[in-house]
């Protein structure tokens, strides 16, 4: 289908957008999404069309290297334009870690009064490198083996953030007053778990969470065996 086009760019139609939106419809569901959106005008386009259900909105930007939308608005000035337009959630998906995605979704929640949303990649991106297609091997003894020496989509492996770091992302994003919170594309449940466990949350799952009380050597629990925690830090 033809899209709109402004500047050369072609997006996506308005078309497209009824057609996903209708199936949402008919499935029943409470709210709809648009996400992983980079160009401002696309958003514009996919939020008109989910107003028209009188169903909550929920729109998300995808960041690339250049910290902006590809029609040149900042993350922020782009959120309180869709906040502006009766967005119910605004903010950032997928693409960023949470180091280099949170500065954004601040900046966001500086600029709207509604709900935002901050839902990284479990990648370790960095200033340098910060979206997760830009992320480079740097062990040259594995770097040749990629195809196109290229990490991104699946030779990410090295660069994944620990549960820890997606639980502090959380748990900063929430005193930031930014609550609505996930971990996109590479996310495994003990991510999803980790940050819902930051936030108080205790999920059916959590029952298989880390307790190292009973390990060997690294373990507390009285009935363990001396000799082995000490010989713990030589392990």
């Amino acid at each position: 289908m033809q899209g709109r086009a402004q500047a050369g760019v072609t997006w996506k139609s308005e078309a497209m957008f009824e057609e996903q939106v209708g199936w949402a419809v008919e499935a029943g569901v409470d709210f709809i999404i648009a996400e992983t959106i980079a160009w401002l005008g696309e958003a514009e386009i996919a939020l008109d069309v989910i107003r028209r259900t009188k169903l909550p909105a929920v729109v998300t930007f995808a960041l690339h290297q250049e910290a902006r939308m590809r029609d040149g608005f900042t993350p922020g000035e782009a959120a309180k334009r869709l906040a502006d337009q009766g967005a119910d959630v605004v903010g950032l998906n997928c693409t960023r870690g949470p180091r280099t995605m949170l500065p954004y979704a601040k900046q966001i929640r500086d600029a709207v009064s509604v709900h935002v949303a901050a839902l990284p990649v479990p990648y370790r991106t960095t200033q340098s490198e910060p979206t997760f297609q830009s992320l480079s091997e740097k062990d040259a003894q594995c770097a040749h083996c990629i195809p196109d020496g290229r990490s991104f989509p699946v030779a990410l492996d090295p660069f994944q953030t620990t549960r820890y770091e997606i639980a502090e992302f959380g748990r900063e994003a929430f005193a930031a007053d930014i609550r609505y919170l996930g971990v996109c594309c590479g996310a495994g449940p003990h991510h999803v778990r980790a940050l819902a466990e930051a936030l108080g949350r205790r999920t059916a799952a959590s029952r298989f969470s880390p307790d190292m009380s009973k390990h060997y050597a690294f373990g507390s629990d009285p009935r363990l065996k001396i000799e082995n925690q000490e010989y713990a830090k030589r392990l």
